[in-house]
């Protein structure tokens, strides 16, 4: 499979800078109170204002509700979604990297900052920037998805704005403070497709945001092997989504964050959209990579 037109990782599931420090957030619920920024300004702060009028069964986000949140083309056209985690980094899936079996040139890739609407006009204009160095992480390898996860460093250093903030990041695996976020309500976005079917569906131009629950490795096992699926979700990743279906990520998503947190000010990007089986099916919740397993390898770069 390539990732042409950004096709979210489908079939097999398998099985990580800047200096971090703690950031403390007053949040009733202890998942929460500690989060991690790579930046030199607060952290998971999006924007919320008038609700303007799918990610599959989702929603428009509002303009600039999650100003961390990056369109990652090549050749002109919209492929996947990254994160911005400080002026310099966005993190994204690795597999975005990969064309086939192949690595991408980085002189191919842009990164769009401050994108909403990828067909019409800003306020205030978006920013296309170059990618200097693409770090993929050294477990993962082209055609696979285990280590689904990458850095871009940017040519040269982000300018903060209401439209462009970094991102929040959750507490390694282990750490105090650390959780699982199993159970809980979390939201991912992303320009992708509207269904699995792309001679039946179009891909968004308008940013979408989805509500999906996380589901616990164990029970998402479970359910993969009910639908006949020989899936391995490991421990490095999580799944997302509904035992009914319906609500889900989908392709061009890919490289995009699953988020926890009370909008608008304690945002973490806790996952990376990764891979799944089709989009929105039952009992087949989207799979991310587990961005607390991969702390210490962010925070190297």
């Amino acid at each position: 499979e390539t990732v042409e037109e950004g096709k979210r990782a489908e079939g097999e599931v398998a099985d990580g800078g800047a200096k971090a420090s703690a950031y403390y957030h007053d949040h009733v619920q202890p998942a929460f109170d500690i989060s991690i920024t790579l930046a030199d300004v607060p952290c998971g702060q999006g924007n919320v204002g008038t609700r303007t009028a799918r990610l599959i069964g989702g929603q428009n986000a509002i303009p600039h509700e999650f100003p961390w949140m990056v369109s990652i083309s090549r050749k002109g056209g919209h492929f996947c979604g990254g994160t911005i985690l400080n002026s310099r980094f966005v993190l994204t899936a690795a597999h975005c990297l990969c064309s086939a079996n192949s690595v991408i040139p980085i002189g191919q890739l842009r990164i769009n900052l401050g994108e909403y609407n990828l067909k019409g006009p800003e306020v205030p204009p978006s920013k296309e920037e170059r990618v200097t160095n693409a770090i993929m992480h050294p477990g993962h390898k082209c055609g696979k998805y285990v280590d689904d996860i990458a850095l871009l460093e940017l040519a040269r250093p982000i300018t903060w704005s209401e439209s462009v903030k970094p991102a929040c990041l959750p507490v390694a695996t282990g750490k105090p403070g650390y959780s699982a976020f199993g159970g809980e309500l979390a939201k991912a976005a992303g320009w992708g497709w509207f269904g699995e079917d792309r001679s039946k569906y179009k891909r968004a131009d308008v940013l979408q945001k989805v509500e999906v629950r996380v589901i616990e490795n164990s029970v998402c096992r479970e359910w993969y092997a009910s639908q006949g699926k020989l899936t391995r979700v490991e421990s490095k990743q999580m799944c997302a989504g509904h035992e009914e279906g319906g609500r889900d990520s989908c392709w061009a998503d890919s490289g995009g964050p699953l988020m926890i947190g009370n909008q608008p000010n304690n945002v973490m990007v806790v996952g990376v959209v990764s891979s799944g089986v089709g989009c929105a099916r039952p009992r087949l919740p989207g799979v991310y990579t587990r961005v607390s397993e991969y702390i210490s390898w962010i925070t190297q770069h």
